[in-house]
């Protein structure tokens, strides 16, 4: 650590050296300046003088006498060459060699030096010229010798200086503060009597007074605490005796806050113990109530396409269908309720044709105007973007709320949906618009605050329909989108819902468009693809069977498996190229069943998908880390069920409408080839078939597959419609 002389010394020494460098550095160039001035006007002179004196000689052509003016030039220590050159062009002068002696020359110096040239001139006639070089080695001397004196010059002075100020800073400064610094090291060590004693009328005088100030209220502190030390004596009794009393009765509070924690603990365990009750129970209403549905709805649609059902069977089953559509809605309300009410939602954004989405909810919706005789208008600006990205799949389901409530609560008149965007500054960014009118009942002012809470229907007793939590339920997905949703509505006039809703405008090469079969029905595979085999695990025997139906009938090899553990080995025994997989199931379920069979050998190379009724994205994240590569929910469309095999194995289908299929179908089969082969095999089918038997009807044309492909497709195609009367037919003829 350096000190407060050293500190002051080194500042001072870097001034006074700054300052004298500065001057003495002019000075040195001043005088380098001086110098070579002189040298060119010394040069300008001799350039002059032998211009003149070269006149007569250089006319007359006397050398001797040029060579004599020459010498007395080079007597000039700083001229290094006189060159003279007649009117003859003839060269002849002096140089300087290496020891600096005047020899003869007659060439042309090339060297830098201050040269100077003139003509000799006899009245105006040019006879000849001279040159003269003066070397600046002895100005470059001189200012060596100059910058050495005032570096001398500036170190003398600067140490003179410097000394100077020690003994001043010794005197004023250093020796005052010593004293100081002594003083406060006894005063530190416990000694406040001695005085200090400093006459010096500075800021170091006013320190030294500061002080001895310091020591003398110490002193008198110190005496007033010794004095006080018998009261504090008797006041630090008191307070220990308060202290224990204090003690116990912290002590006796720490008892009852241990009580309150441990109840407070087992509250919490409670709490947590049926939260996951209820996470449990939400998962298993998830699978036990959609997974018979996806039966109900599944084979009510495979009935639906008989063609010989008469008009009363053809709305029974459309009652059936239409009441298990509804069914699953409320079912899904209240599970995507508790899911929210859980924190479990989770917004899954992809591109897609935000015009095509909206076209195909109009169309849905537009049945159920017509049936009340609404008109259902629509307007679009033209700022509307086609292609976005978003959640497509929330905003079906908030644009479908809000249109339905619309048609719901309108008797008469007309629902609007006009669409508008609000632009960002970003140009890829926008905030989408959707405005719903209606003419219906509207809400009181008194109810419209109600609207969003959950359970809640603001409508009259006759008029409420579903759970109550359609609203709700949208506002949440609002939210979570990142947008916003309000209403205003007047009493028996109508209601306007407006949505605002953040999204990313996307180009059309980054949505993949679907395909246009996706509207057909598929009736079999194209010619020339591999024979696939395609495994279903599943336990529930109307699900398997349904989708068994729907794969045989088209072509595919179909084989079952009952659990998880039944999946894998026929796995190793088949060596399947597609399994559909479902999740919940005894025995082992499918995520285990998944995992395994991707950690077996060709585990890899085989397309999994699954198929659930599980509406919970941790339980979907399951599925995908065990290794599927794709997941169908439960209830499933055949669309669906095909489209992802086409995608996963890239198979081709032969699509037609519902009415080509249905005549091919009631075309009369050939059992020829099967009566030959194993006559056996139609007396089972037809047993099967008289008992109504749909899982040996199956087992029994999985073995007719192996001897007519052909008549195995009809058979299995007649079995997913349930049509056991047209395979009575076929049997008996």
């Amino acid at each position: 650590m350096q000190s407060i002389k050293t500190k002051i010394i080194l500042s001072l020494l870097s001034v006074v050296i700054s300052v004298l460098s500065f001057y003495e550095i002019n000075s040195y160039l001043d005088t380098q300046q001086r110098l070579y001035a002189e040298l060119e006007q010394s040069a300008d002179r001799q350039i002059k003088r032998l211009a003149e004196s070269l006149n007569l000689p250089l006319w007359e052509m006397d050398e001797a006498w040029q060579t004599k003016i020459v010498d007395i030039e080079m007597l000039n220590n700083q001229t290094y060459a006189v060159i003279v050159t007649d009117d003859k062009q003839a060269i002849r002068g002096k140089i300087r060699d290496l020891q600096w002696k005047s020899i003869d020359t007659n060439q042309i110096i090339q060297d830098r030096f201050i040269e100077r040239h003139a003509d000799v001139l006899h009245g105006e006639e040019k006879i000849g010229s001279v040159t003269v070089y003066l070397t600046p080695r002895f100005v470059e001397t001189q200012l060596k010798q100059e910058a050495l004196n005032r570096l001398i010059s500036l170190i003398s002075l600067s140490l003179a200086i410097i000394l100077s100020l020690v003994v001043i800073l010794n005197a004023i400064v250093i020796k005052p503060l010593r004293q100081i610094l002594q003083a406060i090291r006894i005063i530190t060590s416990g000694d406040f009597s001695g005085e200090l004693k400093l006459k010096q009328i500075d800021e170091i005088g006013l320190l030294a007074t500061g002080v001895e100030n310091m020591r003398q209220s110490i002193q008198e502190r110190r005496q007033a605490i010794l004095d006080s030390e018998n009261n504090y004596r008797i006041l630090n009794e008191y307070l220990e005796q308060r202290v224990n009393e204090r003690t116990q009765a912290l002590e006796r509070n720490n008892q009852d806050l241990q009580i309150l924690s441990s109840e407070l603990e087992k509250t919490k365990d409670r709490a947590e113990a049926a939260n996951r009750a209820k996470s449990v129970f939400l998962a298993n209403m998830s699978h036990e109530l959609r997974t018979p549905m996806n039966a109900v709805l599944g084979f009510s649609q495979l009935m639906q396409r008989d063609p010989s059902l008469n008009v009363i069977q053809r709305e029974n089953l459309n009652i059936i269908n239409n009441s298990g559509k509804h069914l699953l809605e409320l079912i899904n309300d209240i599970l995507d309720m508790a899911k929210i009410e859980a924190g479990r939602v989770t917004i899954e954004n992809t591109n897609f044709d935000l015009g095509e989405m909206i076209r195909d909810t109009l169309d849905m919706m537009h049945e159920r105007a017509e049936i009340k005789n609404l008109e259902l208008l629509f307007d679009q600006s033209s700022s509307f973007p086609r292609f976005v990205n978003s959640d497509e799949s929330k905003l079906r389901q908030i644009l479908l709320n809000l249109i339905g409530n619309a048609i719901k609560y309108t008797k008469q008149g007309n629902v609007q949906v006009r669409l508008t965007t609000e632009e960002f500054s970003d140009t890829q960014r926008c905030v989408l618009v959707f405005c719903i009118d209606d003419t219906g009942i509207g809400i009181s002012e008194r109810n419209l605050p109600l609207i969003f809470n959950t359970f809640v229907q603001v409508s009259s007793e006759s008029e409420q329909k579903g759970t109550g939590l359609g609203l709700p339920i949208t506002k949440e997905y609002v939210e979570l989108m990142g947008g916003s949703i309000s209403v205003t509505s007047v009493l028996n006039q109508g209601s306007c819902f407006t949505l605002k809703l953040p999204v990313i405008k996307v180009a059309q090469t980054e949505v993949q468009s679907l395909s246009n079969s996706s509207a057909l029905q598929v009736v079999g595979l194209e010619k020339g693809q591999p024979r696939y085999r395609v495994l279903i695990v599943e336990d529930q025997l109307e699900n398997r069977l349904l989708l068994k139906n729907l794969l045989a009938c088209v072509g595919f090899e179909v084989y079952e498996a009952l659990n998880g553990l039944e999946g894998i080995e026929q796995f190793q025994l088949l060596q399947p190229d597609f399994i559909w997989m479902d999740r919940r199931m005894p025995v082992m379920d499918g995520v285990e069943a998944t995992r395994r069979i991707r950690a077996l050998p060709n585990g890899d190379k085989v397309k999994i998908v699954a198929v659930t009724a599980s509406v919970f994205v941790e339980q979907r994240q399951d599925f995908l880390a065990a290794g599927v590569d794709d997941i169908v929910n439960k209830p499933y469309r055949d669309s669906e069920i095909f489209n992802c095999m086409a995608k996963q194995l890239g198979v081709s289908f032969i699509y037609g409408t519902p009415e080509k299929t249905a005549s091919t179908e009631n075309n009369v089969v050939d059992f020829t080839s099967l009566q030959n082969e194993s006559p056996e095999l139609i007396a089972a089918l037809r047993e099967a078939v008289m008992g109504l038997d749909v899982e040996n009807c199956s087992c029994v044309i999985e073995h007719i597959e192996k001897i007519d492909q052909i008549l195995a497709t009809q058979l299995a195609e007649r079995l997913r419609q349930l049509d056991f009367e047209m395979l009575t037919q076929w049997l008996i003829l």
